[in-house]
């Protein structure tokens, strides 16, 4: 796993297996605050769901599954997590039409995967994931949108860089 500091607001991961992603995604779940908004961009089979699954574990939840035919599941952990999967989703409009601005103004957390193919909404809690890759690496480059959320993604930034270093996953 390789960690690079961009910017104060952008970072790069790279891990090297699905468990190494997992990890990431538990290192970010132990992060997610009410309201923060996580849009998960990249191709079929770039670890999107599994990095997903990892934040579900830092939440205690167990079993999450891509909602790709349902295209939005609601959990209760610990903080309320709202996972959503865009990928039938036709076009903007019907994206818009889920209501996920609204989850968030509840104090859910969300992370949308294929969330290219969704309008996004400004957020001041919003972090971008690009997911690409070949092989069993991925390269994850998280940027933050907005500074509600700066001591955050610092924090964030800490323990990914660390999980990192020790190669723990």
């Amino acid at each position: 796993m390789r960690f690079q500091r961009c910017s104060d607001s952008s970072f790069e991961l790279t891990t090297e297996s699905p468990d190494e992603t997992f990890a990431a995604g538990r290192i970010t779940g132990g992060r997610l605050c009410p309201g923060m908004l996580l849009l998960l961009k990249g191709s079929l089979g770039m670890g999107k769901t599994r990095f997903v699954q990892g934040i579900g574990d830092a939440l205690g939840l167990h079993g999450i599954k891509s909602p790709t035919f349902i295209i939005m599941r609601e959990y209760n952990g610990k903080v309320p997590f709202l996972h959503a999967d865009l990928y039938r989703i036709e076009d903007r409009d019907e994206a818009d039409s889920l209501g996920i601005e609204e989850y968030l103004d509840e104090g859910f957390a969300a992370a949308v995967e294929w969330a290219e193919r969704w309008e996004t909404p400004p957020s001041a809690k919003r972090v971008d994931i690009e997911f690409s890759g070949s092989g069993e690496d991925r390269r994850l480059v998280f940027a933050m949108r907005g500074s509600e959320i700066q001591k955050e993604f610092a924090a964030l930034a800490e323990d990914i860089k660390s999980l990192a270093m020790t190669g723990e996953s």
